[in-house]
């Protein structure tokens, strides 16, 4: 059986140091749908998410991030 895969990159609103870019990555990697969540260390503003698009959506995972206070935008790609 095939899993699809999808990827959606967000801008994060400002430069997250370690720690902060730790607790994100792990906030989103929570929802079993997601496959990877990772910031750039040399672009520390952009958040790449692989997930599968049967059981979420990017738009899901926006609203995990904001709901939890964190100012980002989904980036067309």
């Amino acid at each position: 059986m095939l899993t699809s895969i999808a990827s959606v990159m967000f801008h994060v609103d400002r430069k997250l140091g370690p720690t902060e870019k730790d607790a994100i990555e792990d906030c989103v990697r929570e929802d079993p749908c997601v496959i990877s969540a990772h910031v750039s260390q040399f672009a520390p503003h952009l958040m790449l998410v692989a997930y599968n698009p049967d059981c979420t959506s990017m738009h899901a995972i926006h609203q995990n991030l904001v709901e939890r206070g964190v100012d980002v935008q989904l980036v067309g790609l």
